[in-house]
């Protein structure tokens, strides 16, 4: 194999003191520039995401977009990826804008706040809508609307805790009361499950997982307008003007989805194909 891949916890803390640092990078500007250097590039990700990313029983990253990163480092010569977590979802957005990170990935899915200071792949790879998981016996929330006054638990930075916070101050005589915590999304629901929270609000594949792997088997709600939330599609980031990196990327994303290895991925994770059509 011609790479290394190595796994390192980072913390917000380190992200702050080594701000000013140049992450991976070495020649990250001029990727596959001709000059037969190999190109270090850094990942990070939350690593405890279910099924997406996470730390397996040997330590290891592993999940399907840790499969898909790994997939684009076998494929391009000229690039060497180091797979790092964050720990937590928040810390990825600071970390890119400082340079530590050259790409970021975690569920992330399409904001207008994000795309006017980060750079988005044109190529999602996954999709799955969000909605409202409220207990089997709740009988009294059936819309966002119902949760006004009620107890909701999210994940700083995240498109839903965005959403949330701009319809609070939108709503301000039907808050919803908010808590951030530090968990992955089948944690949040079975906080919910088991009556610590009201409801939630995540993408109905992270349902299935949660169901799967916990038991946890919540009431599914549409909601209206959800894509005012986030966008049903996935896509990995980069630096704002990093546009060779991503066209160079993108252009191995396009071949692994049109090959078929995307979905085969996909279905090794989740059990299904759950890749955006082309």
């Amino acid at each position: 194999m011609k790479r290394a891949i190595t796994i390192a916890a980072v913390v917000m803390a380190a992200i702050l003191i080594n701000a000013c640092g140049s992450g991976g990078k070495e020649s990250v500007n001029a990727p596959g520039d001709g000059t037969g250097e190999v190109t270090k590039l850094t990942y990070a990700c939350p690593g405890k995401s279910a099924r997406y990313n996470f730390v397996n029983e040997e330590g290891e990253l592993d999940g399907y977009e840790i499969a898909i990163m790994k997939e684009v480092d076998q494929r391009l010569s000229d690039v060497t990826i180091d797979l790092i977590y964050t720990g937590e979802f928040s810390a990825l957005f600071p970390g890119l804008e400082s340079g530590q990170y050259d790409i970021i990935g975690g569920g992330i899915s399409w904001k207008q706040e994000r795309a006017d200071s980060y750079l988005y792949s044109e190529v999602p790879y996954f999709h799955s809508p969000t909605v409202l998981g409220v207990r089997q016996e709740e009988d009294n929330i059936k819309t966002i609307e119902d949760l006004a006054g009620k107890n909701i638990a999210d994940i700083a930075g995240t498109a839903q805790a965005m959403w949330l916070e701009a319809y609070n101050e939108e709503h301000p005589d039907q808050k919803i009361n908010i808590d951030y915590v530090d968990a992955s999304s089948i944690e949040i629901m079975n906080m919910v499950a088991t009556g610590r929270y009201d409801a939630c609000i995540h993408a109905a594949a992270d349902f299935a997982i949660a169901k799967q792997e916990l038991g946890v088997d919540l009431k599914l709600l549409d909601i209206e307008n959800a894509d005012e939330i986030q966008k049903p599609d996935s896509f990995y980031l980069y630096a704002k003007d990093n546009t060779e990196l991503q066209k160079k990327i993108d252009a191995v994303l396009k071949e692994i989805r049109d090959d078929g290895t995307m979905s085969q991925l996909c279905e090794k994770y989740f059990g299904m194909d759950l890749v955006p059509e082309h």
